[in-house]
């Protein structure tokens, strides 16, 4: 099973890679949070992702703040709290 990982950058990017990289490599885009994402579809047949873990080798845990922007950025949903 791969795990597909993120970072989110200190101007709320998401940034989304495969598990091949290491989170330390998108060091100098400035990571404030850091973790793995997945994506599937909820119950109301809609595309979802979820921000979760932590990244060992930035020493950075994900964030609640993450998987919403990671839902408007990547899937388009409107950002709400």
């Amino acid at each position: 099973m791969s795990r597909t990982k993120y970072i989110r950058t200190k101007d709320d990017n998401i940034i989304v890679f495969s598990e091949t990289f290491n989170h330390s490599e998108f060091k100098h885009k400035q990571p404030v949070s850091a973790g793995f994402i997945s994506f599937g579809v909820n119950s109301e047949g809609n595309a979802s992702c979820t921000c979760y873990g932590e990244s060992i080798s930035l020493g950075m845990e994900s964030d609640e703040k993450d998987t919403k922007l990671a839902m408007r950025q990547i899937l388009g949903h409107p950002y709400w709290d």
